[in-house]
């Protein structure tokens, strides 16, 4: 039984690995502005690793899932105190736009349409790049922006 148990949670941390590695290869873009399609695949890829990841049995479950807590609780403690590992597993914050010029290699890089941009500005309250001086693609996916002064 304790082999078992075992084997079972070594599988529920190649599982969490897994989508971890899935999720920063995504990139921040799918964290912060998740559309749809990103959400069904992103939800697709955990059901069928899952599904693999998971013995049958419910002591096997409750392992799985108590492993898989316990992993995703470690790693946020691990981001909090080493500043190299939250790169890693987050990545960084990066310019969009600077004095009211978009970076489009900036875009490319994270995988934001310049529409996906403008939109994320606009909720922001710029209807104009040229209105911003500093706009950000923060590691949470989140866009933030700075008011250009006139």
């Amino acid at each position: 039984m304790l082999e078992e148990w075992l084997r079972q949670a070594g599988q529920a941390l190649a599982y969490y690995a897994t989508l971890v590695v899935i999720m920063r290869i995504s990139g921040k873009r799918l964290a912060g502005q998740m559309q749809t399609l990103d959400l069904i695949i992103l939800i697709t890829l955990g059901v069928v690793l899952q599904q693999t990841a998971l013995e049958d049995g419910t002591a096997n479950a409750v392992v799985f899932v108590v492993t898989v807590f316990c992993a995703h609780r470690g790693l946020n403690w691990l981001t909090l105190t080493s500043p190299a590992i939250r790169r890693a597993i987050r990545g960084r914050p990066r310019a969009l736009v600077r004095e009211g010029r978009v970076i489009d290699t900036a875009l490319e890089h994270e995988g934001v349409s310049r529409d996906e941009l403008l939109a994320g500005l606009r909720k922001l309250g710029y209807d104009s790049p040229a209105k911003v001086r500093l706009a950000v693609l923060e590691e949470t996916g989140a866009i933030t922006a700075i008011e250009r002064e006139s």
